[in-house]
């Protein structure tokens, strides 16, 4: 039994028996205690929701505004333009970018590279962290440029968007 797992985004558990080589359990399990978002929401205008909700998870925001957003849009029946849904779709490869390169270079390169976390690789390998640092920061730039921040954006609301990005800041 392996409690509070370390190097994942979240929090993880893994329960396995074995009884005479066999497997007889194999259990992953996500120890998140309610926080009661629902309650926060309700009797909100529908226009706070995506951003309250938003803070469900600093490192996937976006994913929570964009699935609160197309609740509201679909409950209230709001069709978006194309345009507006192909910059949904860019601001959600943002944050799958950005968690991405945290998790191949803050979580995973550690232990590939025989390190206990990545703070020795500061010193060990400073060009990969180097490397993390950069490709994090594009990540941000780009959901910022999209989505007004990257962290819990401000721009997404039903129907569409607040400000649409210039070419110049695509």
């Amino acid at each position: 039994e392996i409690k509070h797992l370390t190097r994942v985004e979240g929090h993880g558990n893994i329960i396995v028996n074995v009884k005479n080589g066999t497997i007889e359990q194999c259990q992953w399990q996500v120890p998140e205690s309610p926080r009661f978002f629902e309650s926060m929401v309700r009797d909100r205008h529908y226009s706070e929701v995506a951003r309250i909700t938003s803070r469900i998870c600093g490192i996937c925001s976006i994913g929570h505004t964009l699935a609160s957003v197309k609740a509201t849009e679909n409950a209230l029946g709001i069709e978006i333009s194309e345009q507006s849904f192909k910059l949904r779709q860019l601001l959600k490869h943002a944050e799958n970018f950005d968690s991405n390169v945290l998790h191949v270079y803050l979580l995973v390169a550690p232990d590939l590279l025989g390190e206990k976390s990545v703070f020795p690789l500061l010193e060990n390998q400073p060009d990969i962290v180097k490397r993390a640092l950069k490709l994090k920061r594009i990540a941000h730039e780009w959901g910022s440029a999209i989505g007004g921040r990257t962290t819990h954006p401000t721009r997404v609301v039903p129907g569409g968007f607040t400000q649409i990005p210039d070419k110049s800041s695509l």
